[in-house]
């Protein structure tokens, strides 16, 4: 006979679902330091892991591996007690420490002014330390870097800032180029004065080019108008050098047609009010090397180059640099 309901009665007392148990665990974020009393008599100390709705404590330490030890998934039933060590910001904050040092006093920059006055008080603070104490030049050096990222400064400006800091260390007067680098030209992208836009938070208005003053756009031999005369008679010429303020002299690479190093340097500095150049070769002294200088010179991209360095650009615009 087949069951009916009176034989089998369906026990509607009983609930759909059981009701989910709170875990010690829930409400804590990832990362923070715990230090759990389990039942049994252990006390564990790490790093909290959720992960799919489970929970995880991550352990380093004396007589575990050298990656630690993930205990878990850790039951609630198992946990007497929960202790917070430290939360996840404050373990941020100490591993910021740890990496950066103590933060050097100031409010955080929001202007132009603001960064570059904290850019100039960190560099101020990296030239005080002394070079024994290395490890927090280091970690001052970072602070100093991520101010100087925040405002995508370059690694030559920040050189300069860095060396502007420690030069005023032992003189009040304004230092040139020479004073704070080797020469007194050299790379932009190795050290150049950073400009006062560049310290401006707004990426558009750093990314503004300003022209050089009229006396240098309308001057035939300036330096970018003799880059533009030099490629005008279809050289390969590029910038490679320039000084402080960077049209009063600076270097000219320009490549001859010949296999192997063929290039001259173009040397131009400012003389009053003459800009006045001179080529050099780029080249070693050797057999070989004193070969292709005299093949270069008999090429028609160097009597090009004497033709440029003797007339410099003929008709110039004077906004063109605008």
């Amino acid at each position: 006979m087949a069951p009916t309901l009176a034989h089998n009665p369906i026990p509607w007392d009983i609930p759909d679902a059981v009701e989910d148990v709170p875990h010690p665990l829930d409400g804590h974020e990832a990362h923070d330091r715990l230090r759990l009393r389990m039942h049994d008599g252990r006390v564990l100390e790490g790093a909290y892991s959720p992960a799919g709705r489970q929970h995880f404590l991550h352990r380093t330490g004396h007589g575990l591996p050298l990656i630690g030890q993930v205990d878990g998934p850790l039951q609630a039933s198992e946990i007497a007690a929960v202790e917070v060590l430290m939360t996840r910001a404050q373990v941020k904050e100490q591993a910021r420490e740890l990496l950066h040092g103590p933060r050097v006093p100031g409010r955080e920059p929001v202007t132009r002014d603001d960064f570059e006055a904290r850019l100039q008080t960190i560099a101020r603070a990296v030239a005080a330390v002394p070079e024994a104490e290395w490890q927090m030049q280091m970690r001052l050096r970072r602070q100093f870097d991520a101010c100087a990222e925040r405002i995508a400064l370059t690694p030559g400006k920040r050189a300069w800032v860095l060396a502007e800091a420690k030069w005023a260390r032992h003189s009040n007067m304004a230092p040139t180029m020479d004073e704070l680098w080797v020469e007194p030209v050299a790379s932009p992208s190795c050290f150049a004065r950073p400009r006062q836009h560049d310290f401006d938070p707004d990426p558009v208005v750093r990314r503004k080019r300003v022209s050089p003053p009229l006396q240098v756009r309308m001057d035939p031999y300036s330096i970018p108008n003799m880059l533009a005369a030099l490629m005008a008679h279809g050289l390969k010429a590029r910038i490679t050098r320039l000084g402080d303020p960077p049209y009063e002299r600076g270097h000219i690479q320009v490549e001859m047609p010949i296999k192997g190093r063929t290039r001259f340097v173009l040397i131009g500095e400012r003389q009053g009010s003459v800009m006045t150049w001179r080529d050099v070769w780029d080249g070693n002294d050797s057999k070989a090397g004193l070969q292709r200088l005299r093949r270069s010179r008999s090429t028609d991209a160097y009597r090009a180059m004497q033709d440029a360095m003797r007339h410099g650009r003929p008709t110039m615009q004077g906004d063109l640099f605008a």
